[in-house]
């Protein structure tokens, strides 16, 4: 295992953070076209953090990859074993399978059981986008959420499922049918507001936006001023997850209440 940072105070794009205790995060990320969500929150902070994608998985299905069997064989550790291996020399503090649908499509226990495999070839803390979900959504004190989720029906069922096994209900949710992550990846922004709109949030706390595929951070301030409860989104919570899992904390008004420097549960 690497060493954890000693980072004892709080990142903020303000701060000057010594080189040798910068946080390293390591995302495996498959295609779909939002990877650039990492640096930009990376260059928000003045880079006194790190974040290195790595690809190189297989990607399964053609242009059909958001279905149970294809998502499966993505997600298996055999195929993440070699992008995983890449990212070793990189000595990241802490890893994320940085994919919703293929880190929940297995279930709550697959999911746990394929994190701790890629963290034993990569000797570092390593967790993925479903299981960072749900550490998001008890950070918010929530356990009631509405979904907007870019997947077909079944999937999308699929992860309600999945986030039932951790005790946090779905109150409503809307699945946009998209096949893959490239047709999430260009959904509007707009398109997505206003399918978010239609859900019945009563009893909600949070909005969950899952698919890393979608470029959903400029989702997160319009939604939850409208809404008034915080919005997960794949990304920014795959990022929370691995600061969790690397020691180190940060805050920033730009990427909603889960970065605001609220009272977060840890």
């Amino acid at each position: 295992m690497t060493s954890t940072p000693i980072c004892p105070d709080v990142i903020t794009p303000e701060s000057v953070v010594a080189s040798e205790i910068r946080p390293r995060l390591g995302f495996l990320y498959p295609r779909g076209g939002s990877g650039f969500e990492y640096y930009r929150f990376a260059e928000h902070f003045r880079d006194n953090l790190r974040c290195y994608l790595i690809g190189g998985m297989h990607a399964f299905g053609g242009n059909k990859t958001h279905y149970r069997e294809p998502l499966m064989q993505m997600g298996s550790v055999e195929n993440l074993s070699y992008p995983t291996r890449a990212m070793r020399p990189l000595d990241v503090h802490a890893g994320m399978w940085a994919t919703t649908s293929a880190s929940f499509i297995g279930g709550m226990q697959w999911s746990l059981d394929q994190a701790k495999a890629v963290s034993d070839i990569l000797g570092a803390p390593v967790s993925n986008t479903a299981l960072a979900f749900v550490s998001a959504t008890r950070a918010v004190g929530a356990e009631r959420v509405a979904v907007l989720a870019s997947y077909p029906h079944e999937v999308t069922d699929a992860f309600r499922s999945f986030l039932g096994e951790a005790d946090i209900a779905v109150t409503d949710f809307v699945h946009l049918d998209a096949d893959c992550g490239e047709d999430a990846f260009e959904m509007e922004e707009q398109f997505l507001i206003d399918e978010a709109l239609k859900l019945d949030y009563t009893g909600a706390q949070a909005l969950l936006i899952p698919d890393t595929a979608m470029a959903a951070f400029p989702l997160i301030a319009p939604l939850e001023r409208e809404l008034g409860i915080p919005v997960l989104t794949a990304n920014q919570v795959t990022i929370f997850e691995a600061l969790r899992l690397a020691g180190a904390r940060v805050a920033t008004q730009a990427y909603g209440t889960l970065f605001s420097g609220a009272e977060i549960r840890s």
